[in-house]
């Protein structure tokens, strides 16, 4: 199955992975907050409201991987994935962490005195995914 998307119900508790040829898989978990697919890896990562990202592979059958915590205290707000390098972005609360697959998901970079308001939404800049943005 090569996902094309992935919607995450977190009311109900279920994440759905759906391919461009009307297949779709749905895993169950009630603490996920927020989920991205790194397609080229056939993975997905997780993050869930006891501040942990859990990844999965879903090559030929969903298989966790690897969890690690991102945040102590509080819950993943957002994920976004870097189109051209191995990083994940994550926020929760006040903080922004760079996450590096390559190198075993190690924390790279952490945004944690940067702002003050809670972090609702990271990304890459399109044009630049050298540059993340954040509200």
């Amino acid at each position: 199955m090569r996902p094309i998307s992935a919607t995450l119900n977190s009311r109900e508790g279920w994440i759905q992975l759906k391919s461009g040829r009307n297949q779709s898989c749905l895993l169950t978990h009630k603490k996920v907050h927020s989920v991205k697919v790194i397609s080229g890896k056939k993975w997905f990562v997780a993050g869930t409201s006891d501040g942990v990202i859990h990844v999965y592979n879903y090559d030929n059958r969903i298989q966790k991987l690897r969890s690690f915590r991102a945040a102590s205290d509080c819950f993943i707000t957002s994920m976004a994935v870097n189109p051209t390098r191995s990083y994940v972005l994550s926020s929760a609360y006040h903080d922004i962490k760079l996450w590096d697959w390559s190198k075993g998901w190690e924390c790279t970079k952490s945004f944690v005195q940067e702002h003050t308001d809670t972090v609702s939404q990271v990304a890459f800049n399109p044009m630049d995914t050298n540059i993340l943005c954040f509200r």
